[in-house]
């Protein structure tokens, strides 16, 4: 049998590239009771807008919207799928996806848990579309993915534990007392995928100095590693950032700046600024 295999990220992968053979399933904003496309109906600086006046949650794809993707990637003739959502840990997409795959038919349907967010949940995904562009086969690459996950990592920060907190990711005590004495934490996903604090600075730019440590400390010795540079509208200069990075991580190899997709920034609010790694 021919294998035509195509790649299913969700939004919250924060992928900005494109590929014949990548389908996003967005998630659901919703903003005082109206529901909102994820990067179609609403732009991140729009919900960043919104933040402290509305009421501003997310919602998971419905099951319809899954099988109408599935439908949608059996009707270009793909025979092989590979879904790769972010961290069942922090999100119910791949349950819902699990749910909907289970007796839907026409489709050889595997499912990856990356326990990770954002870029370090989306390098798997890119890497299955450079192995579909090689040939590789199906369980070649589901294989090859798995056992890849650890070697990729998002460490991120925040200005304000308020949305975090909204959100439910961190407890109200500790929010507050952080806030009074301007702790800023250091944020990566643990071994089941669940958000959890590496370090605590005080103050921000301390913590977005602390982010590059703990890139260089997960790097190591290694010799090459693509990076991205995730922001939400942070006040910092970019550019500057950028060149700070790149001094202290000699060996990158692919180097990317990216905005976060407007349903995380929800949960992180306007100065998040977030370091994904993915080791060669």
């Amino acid at each position: 049998m021919i294998e035509k295999i195509a790649v299913l990220a969700d939004s919250g992968s924060d992928l900005s590239i494109t590929s014949k053979n990548l389908f996003v399933l967005p998630l659901r904003i919703i903003i005082d009771e109206k529901e909102y496309v994820d990067k179609k109906d609403i732009s991140l600086n729009e919900v960043l807008a919104k933040l402290d006046d509305s009421k501003i949650t997310t919602s998971l794809p419905s099951p319809k919207d899954i099988v109408d993707t599935f439908d949608k990637i059996k009707q270009q003739g793909y025979t092989h799928l590979i879904c790769i959502p972010i961290s069942k840990g922090l999100s119910g997409t791949m349950n819902i996806i699990t749910q909907m795959a289970t007796d839907y038919q026409g489709l050889t349907i595997e499912i990856i848990d990356t326990k990770n967010i954002s870029m370090a949940s989306g390098y798997s995904s890119v890497e299955a579309l450079e192995m579909i562009e090689k040939g590789v086969s199906f369980q070649d690459i589901i294989d090859k993915i798995n056992q890849r996950l650890t070697l990729k990592k998002v460490f991120f920060t925040v200005d304000k534990l308020l949305y975090l907190k909204r959100g439910g990711r961190i407890g109200l005590v500790a929010a507050t007392v952080a806030e009074l004495l301007k702790i800023k934490p250091v944020i990566t996903c643990n071994e089941n995928g669940i958000y959890y604090t590496v370090k605590k600075e005080r103050g921000y730019q301390r913590a977005v100095n602390q982010l590059i440590e703990q890139v260089l400390e997960f790097v190591g010795t290694s010799k090459s590693y693509d990076v991205t540079l995730l922001n939400s509208n942070t006040s910092l200069d970019l550019d500057e950032l950028t060149k700070q990075i790149k001094s202290k991580l000699p060996n990158i190899k692919n180097f990317t700046r990216s905005n976060i997709t407007p349903a995380l920034a929800i949960h992180t609010g306007p100065e998040a600024l977030g370091i994904a790694v993915s080791l060669a």
